[in-house]
């Protein structure tokens, strides 16, 4: 799958479960290295809550970690679901 960086940053929030193509087992998402990328939202007023910055399929991380610490390649997942 391919996902947005809004995406993402909402997926180390929210720490879905996921499935990856070598594995038939739900694996916990804990996070991906978002540090130099733009930030979420750009700055807006109390009524506007910003736009989305440009660039969100730039440079994104390929790997996350999952809650073993181990990585996978993020284009590896094809199932989600929440971890509620």
């Amino acid at each position: 799958m391919k996902f947005l960086l809004l995406q993402l940053y909402q997926m180390n929030r929210s720490q879905p479960l996921v499935k990856v193509v070598d594995s038939d087992e739900w694996i916990q998402w804990m996070s991906c290295n978002l540090d130099g990328l733009p930030p979420e939202r750009e700055p807006g007023s109390m009524t506007d809550h910003g736009k989305i910055p440009r660039g969100q399929r730039d440079n994104l991380p390929e790997v996350f970690i999952d809650t073993n610490g181990t990585e996978h390649r993020i284009e590896d997942i094809h199932t989600m679901k929440s971890s509620q």
